[in-house]
């Protein structure tokens, strides 16, 4: 979810506190900040959109790193404006960060809410990265709270309310959009199908089809299907599969994402190309992150490089 939806969310809770949006209410403060808070990981792009992608959502968004924000954060806060009781501020401050890690796994990209326990991002891939029905109802919120502090709780508990509803429409949704997909290619038992939320396309679903020996991608919209990638199934007995499976990239993979494809490609010299494919995102006729584990021709992996955008030149992974 974006910094500005994080945001508004957090201004809503605050309100129902009970306390008003001032600059100098630690209330406020805490649970808009703390819903802000974890994101401050973007620092991490001073190293670069390789370095960011890695750590962004890792440790800061697990709930350990939560509760410690919410901690160091409301510790602040009631330092500088003592004006309520600590156990106050902590409480709506730890509101504040667990919203944005709740909002975090409602979309494709997910958070390591169990770190360090598990490096696996938790997903339900429900949303996109910035869904503008949440987006407008809680920047509504925003506005009238603005106009009319009396109404802040009532239009704070709308917003709220609205934002419910979507969801469950969302939820619906995808039901419908997988009995859909089931029905039109005739899936069996051991058939499976995922649906995830379209990139840039609110109202239309990505879906992911695994069926016989291949593995198709497509989006839907108004129910109705189109194909954008068909794929061979993951190989797992060529032996450029297995040797690319045991790699830096195929870590990075494995963490980044939990749809990711991988395809053995032949050249006219010696070496062998396998390709790696992070389902999740499609945009502009191809995948969004890519890698490439270049092989030798003792099947030894000889380079490894990760495309963070298509058609740019990708990051040379040390090995």
């Amino acid at each position: 979810m974006d910094p500005i939806t994080h945001g508004l969310i957090g201004i809503a809770l605050s309100t129902l506190s009970g306390h008003t949006m001032q600059l100098n209410d630690p209330v406020f403060l805490g649970c808009t900040l703390g819903a802000m808070l974890p994101d401050l990981d973007i620092i991490a792009h001073v190293k670069g959109r390789f370095n960011y992608l890695l750590k962004h959502r890792g440790a800061s968004h697990s709930l350990i790193a939560l509760s410690g924000m919410a901690i160091g954060l409301s510790t602040a806060l009631y330092a500088v404006f003592p004006t309520t009781t600590w156990t106050t501020v902590f409480f709506w401050t730890l509101i504040g960060t667990m919203s944005h890690g709740i909002m975090d796994i409602l979309n494709s990209f997910g958070a390591e809410l169990l770190w360090p326990f598990s490096r696996k991002k938790i997903t339900v891939d429900m949303i996109m990265l910035t869904d503008p029905v949440v987006l407008s109802s809680f920047l509504v919120s925003f506005m009238l709270s603005l106009r009319t502090p009396n109404l802040a709780q009532a239009s704070s508990l709308s917003a709220l309310l609205i934002s419910a509803l979507y969801l469950g429409y969302r939820h619906l949704g995808r039901i419908k959009t997988r009995e859909r997909l089931k029905e039109i290619y005739h899936l069996g038992e051991r058939d499976q199908v995922k649906v995830l939320p379209a990139m840039y396309h609110p109202f239309a679903w990505n879906f992911i089809l695994y069926q016989g020996g291949l593995v198709r991608f497509g989006i839907i919209r108004n129910q109705t299907p189109t194909i954008c990638r068909v794929l061979p199934k993951i190989d797992r007995n060529n032996p450029s599969v297995s040797n690319a499976l045991e790699g830096n990239l195929a870590e990075i993979f494995s963490q980044f994402t939990p749809y990711y494809h991988v395809i053995a490609h032949s050249s006219d010299a010696e070496e062998c190309i396998v390709e790696f494919l992070d389902l999740r995102y499609w945009t502009k006729g191809d995948f969004l992150y890519t890698g490439n584990v270049f092989l030798n021709e003792n099947g030894e992996i000889s380079q490894e490089i990760f495309h963070p955008l298509p058609n740019q030149a990708g990051v040379l992974l040390s090995y």
